[in-house]
């Protein structure tokens, strides 16, 4: 037994004492991959086509809620789940919500309600984080909430006058142009009326303006002209209906220091000279266009004639005797 100790005992000194160098150099030359990571571009290339799926980290709910929320924008169209149908919903218009800001294992965020409760979560690939801009918002200094009845008055702002051109056509009956020439014969004529006339634009049943006209009436066929320039104020009313149809009423007054009658009688030429006084009243219907309103109308007119400058003796007594006429009225309205 001890002698075959005493055989081994030089063989193992004889290892210990060998040369183990070039094995060392050896180990040095070969590579090493220890300190090799693959990267997850490399790992997804690997597992395509594979059913692997790598483990996930569940996030509990106690978790998400305590984490804070802040606020998002949602797009309409959206869909979000509801937790307690487990259905899909879609958003109908663009939403701001108020969400955990952990999410789940699955990428969804979780909304918060208003009264602190969770009924929807949403994909986290739909949600705008509108931190930055909630912190550029600053409170006004000061708030003054709006009366609840707010009273208006209407009222003009500015003296509004749009001008209005009219013209007037119809039939005269003479009576005081028959009694001034005694002949009964050319008491009915036709008259042309021109006019210029300015109102106001306010909003009271009656608007007022003022008139610029002229008149001109032939008699007897044209021998017996009757003209006469004139100015005054009229007076127009609202608007009111009649079996669906916008009509007004208008009224002027005009009086004319210039008006004349030539007349070409036997006894030769004429011509005598008056005041007049003219009272004008028309009913009229509105029609709407591109330049403001045509006007179309039916108009009646009482006419009072005073001689002046007479240089003639008459016999013709003072009377009430009126010239007339009446006939349909056309006009436009610039506004």
């Amino acid at each position: 037994m001890w002698w075959m100790l005493l055989l081994l005992t030089p063989v193992a000194f004889a290892q210990t004492q060998s040369d183990l160098k070039a094995i060392q150099d050896l180990d040095e030359e070969l590579p090493t991959y220890n300190d090799y990571q693959s990267s997850e571009d490399e790992i997804n290339i690997n597992r395509q086509g594979r059913n692997y799926q790598p483990p996930k980290k569940i996030v509990h709910f106690t978790t998400i809620v305590n984490s804070g929320t802040q606020m998002g924008a949602v797009n309409a169209g959206v869909p979000v789940r509801n937790l307690e149908d487990n259905k899909n919903y879609t958003l109908s218009r663009n939403s701001y919500i108020r969400y955990f800001n952990l999410e789940d294992e699955n990428g969804f965020k979780y909304i918060q309600n208003k009264n602190g409760t969770v009924t929807w979560r949403i994909l986290s690939r739909y949600v705008e984080p509108i931190k930055g801009e909630l912190a550029m918002y600053e409170p006004p200094l000061k708030y003054t909430p709006a009366p609840d009845n707010i009273v208006r008055a209407e009222y003009d702002t500015k003296l509004s006058i749009p001008p209005e051109f009219s013209f007037y056509a119809g039939v005269a009956q003479g009576d005081y142009m028959a009694k001034l020439f005694n002949d009964t014969t050319i008491s009915n004529g036709n008259t042309t009326q021109y006019g210029m006339h300015f109102f106001t634009q306010w909003r009271l049943p009656i608007k007022v303006g003022a008139v610029l006209h002229f008149e001109q009436t032939a008699y007897d066929g044209g021998k017996i002209k009757y003209t006469a320039p004139s100015f005054g104020p009229q007076f127009k009313t609202k608007e009111f209906e009649i079996l669906g149809q916008p009509l007004r009423f208008q009224t002027q007054f005009r009086v004319s220091p210039l008006a004349r009658v030539q007349a070409e009688r036997p006894t030769g030429s004429i011509t005598q000279k008056f005041n007049s006084a003219d009272l004008l009243s028309s009913i009229e219907r509105p029609i709407q266009n591109s330049w403001g309103e045509f006007v179309i109308g039916v108009f009646y007119q009482a006419q009072w004639l005073n001689m002046k400058d007479q240089s003639n003796t008459s016999t013709l007594q003072a009377s009430n005797e009126t010239n007339k006429s009446f006939g349909l009225s056309f006009a436009q309205v610039f506004q």
